[in-house]
């Protein structure tokens, strides 16, 4: 693992810019623009979210950010009482080594599907995919290249509850290495994969891809354990 300066991250007035057009309600549209922003790292694990606030970025009213932040509450993204406010949902260790448990039962069954389904077409563009990853400087769109590799593996497996799971506890995970301003150590390790995939090695795949999450999986409670982690100030 290796540590940089802070991520750039995006405003919620740019969020809520590009997609209020995309919604119906305007409470559809709070929940997706505080969604996003908690996901992207605008608002950090244990962040208090002042409704007025929101309300101004969102150019809304407070009744639909309150309805949003009940519902986020609801998907776990969020910690919200009517006395006391919103905030970020924190994660502790016990939480980060339960979710890379799953992670590593989840990924690995949808990794053997997609060796046994995936087309000549799909290998090239994961293969293409890979080698720009394990050459690109690490940042922000470094981070959004890996998402979208793991997206077009996954999706190969034909398993989409099984793709959706995983999207959620990567999302749950992934705003903890923003917070920490921590990325994963590069290498060769998408073109281990796109090897093992057109060897047909499903047990080298599985093996590589559940130690490299346990790897993870220790780091980041490490760092969680830290004085100055999010969430524990």
């Amino acid at each position: 693992m290796t540590e940089h300066a802070p991520v750039q991250t995006r405003s919620m007035d740019e969020i809520a810019a590009r997609i209020q057009s995309r919604y119906h309600t305007v409470e559809e549209m709070a929940v997706a623009a505080i969604r996003e922003a908690i996901l992207s790292g605008i608002y950090t694990p244990g962040q208090k979210l002042r409704q007025e606030e929101l309300a101004v970025a969102l150019g809304t009213s407070r009744i639909p950010i309150r309805a949003a932040l009940r519902q986020l509450d609801a998907e776990g993204l969020v910690v919200f009482s009517p006395h006391r406010g919103a905030a970020v949902r924190a994660l502790d260790p016990a939480d980060i080594e339960e979710i890379y448990r799953l992670r590593v039962i989840l990924e690995t069954f949808a990794l053997r599907a997609a060796i046994e389904r995936i087309s000549p077409g799909q290998l090239d563009e994961l293969s293409t995919a890979a080698d720009e990853l394990d050459v690109h400087p690490e940042g922000p769109h470094w981070l959004q290249l890996r998402q979208e590799f793991y997206r077009k593996l996954y999706e190969a497996a034909a398993t989409p509850r099984t793709t959706a799971l995983i999207f959620k506890l990567r999302a749950d995970v992934g705003r903890y290495w923003l917070s920490l301003k921590v990325l994963h150590q590069k290498g060769s390790e998408h073109r281990i994969i796109i090897d093992a995939i057109r060897s047909g090695n499903a047990e080298l795949a599985e093996r590589w891809l559940a130690d490299h999450l346990a790897k993870v999986s220790e780091e980041l409670q490490r760092r969680m354990r830290e004085p100055e982690a999010p969430g524990r100030q």
